[in-house]
């Protein structure tokens, strides 16, 4: 699997290398790095399947001009004084090497050995801790103004193709609420009640709905798109085509086969900021099982790995990948035990080396937290309030019922 390494970069000192796995988490105090990881490796991945898919030359295009440095700043809203002359991106990818070493140079992109064969097409998809903006704020496309592509502005966009298939005889079941549905009415985001009957807009939803819902949402329309085939325009098919017959003079088998492998979703890559946003603990639970099934589904559409990169303060959210941990182990141990199987449902069942999960330290350095012997993620650094909550009660208790 992949690996990327970020240095002196925000407040991150060092990342040391990270290696990609389908489920990834993020944990960190306030302003420590999380965000500025989970972009840069979204930023990497993308330009990676823009390689990969691509009949340009963006290799040439993202290695001259600044082009790389700028894009990434622009997009995900970066300030200038994030990078300096010691800054270091070091992605090794599944087809490309990206090296950005210091602000005032040019990326380096290598394609890998074997990269005609070994590419693919992939859907990815950022998430931001803003997405209840598409709910708390009415027209939200209309009036959001940006004077670039950013990345609020992609995930709006995003958001008005995924709406779409969701209507009134085909909803969403919301996972973090039972019995209630998403529907896209008339293009109004609406909620569906449990009665079947009720349907208010999301505009007057609790919190939790409006920050959940578009995460849900998106989540199950991303994940619908592995195994189908992109939407390219005739504009991107006839431009590809003419290259290729002013090069061969006519259409060939393998333009039509690379194509084809190029045009059809392979996998999908969901990066995910603090999942439990506005969220009850038991809401938090289900939301989080359900990602892990709809990776379990993607996996079983697609040629290639899935992968969910989610940054957290949620003790909840670690203490479910826990759960799945612990109970991936025992069923890997014991696979034929019907029991152990049952307990949480196959649809959940990925393998133990899916999961990895770090620590962003106050120096800026990342620690591995996952305990590989028990196997679970530790959150002493989480949890820390409940050592100041059992400190405190005892020294309470010490002054009002100890002795003198």
């Amino acid at each position: 699997m992949a690996t990327i390494q970020l240095r002196h970069i925000g407040p991150i000192a060092d990342s040391g290398s990270i290696h990609l796995t389908q489920v990834m988490l993020f944990i960190g105090r306030q302003s420590s790095g999380k965000s500025t990881f989970l972009k840069i490796l979204c930023f990497c991945r993308w330009l990676e399947k823009q390689i990969m898919v691509s009949s340009e030359n963006v290799v040439a295009l993202y290695t001259h001009n600044m082009k790389f440095l700028k894009s990434l700043k622009q997009f995900y809203r970066f300030s200038d004084s994030y990078f300096a002359e010691d800054s270091e991106i070091l992605y090794d990818g599944d087809v490309v090497r990206i090296e950005l070493k210091g602000a005032n140079n040019n990326a380096r992109i290598h394609p890998k050995t074997g990269f005609g064969d070994n590419r693919y097409n992939t859907k990815l998809g950022f998430i931001p801790s803003e997405r209840n903006l598409m709910s708390a704020v009415r027209n939200i496309d209309q009036s959001y103004r940006s004077s670039e592509n950013d990345v609020l502005f992609n995930y709006i966009f995003e958001w008005n193709e995924a709406k779409d298939g969701y209507t009134a005889s085909s909803p969403k079941h919301l996972s973090f609420m039972d019995g209630m549905e998403y529907v896209n009415d008339d293009g109004r985001d609406s909620v569906r009640l449990p009665d079947r009957k009720t349907v208010i807009p999301v505009f007057y939803a609790s919190s939790g709905v409006q920050s959940a819902m578009p995460l849900d949402v998106m989540t199950d329309y991303l994940i619908g798109l592995v195994g189908k085939n992109a939407r390219f325009s005739w504009h991107d098919i006839t431009k590809s085509l003419s290259r290729h017959m002013e090069k061969n003079g006519h259409v060939t088998q393998e333009f039509l086969s690379d194509f084809n492998s190029r045009n059809r979703y392979e996998s999908v890559q969901l990066f995910i900021e603090e999942p439990e946003q506005n969220l009850y603990p038991e809401s938090q639970r289900k939301l989080i099982l359900e990602i892990i099934s709809a990776l379990k589904r993607a996996g079983q559409n697609g040629e290639k790995e899935s992968i969910v990169v989610m940054t957290t303060h949620s003790p909840y959210v670690l203490s479910v990948l826990n759960v799945l941990m612990i109970w991936t182990a025992a069923v890997e141990q014991r696979p034929d035990d019907e029991r152990l199987l049952s307990l949480i449902g196959s649809e959940y069942l990925l393998p133990l080396s899916a999961y990895s999960a770090y620590y962003i330290n106050e120096d800026g350095t990342f620690a591995d937290i996952v305990d590989k012997e028990i196997p679970m993620i530790s959150g002493n650094d989480l949890d820390g309030v409940s050592d100041w909550v059992d400190d405190s009660i005892a020294q309470i208790n010490s002054i009002m019922y100890g002795e003198d």
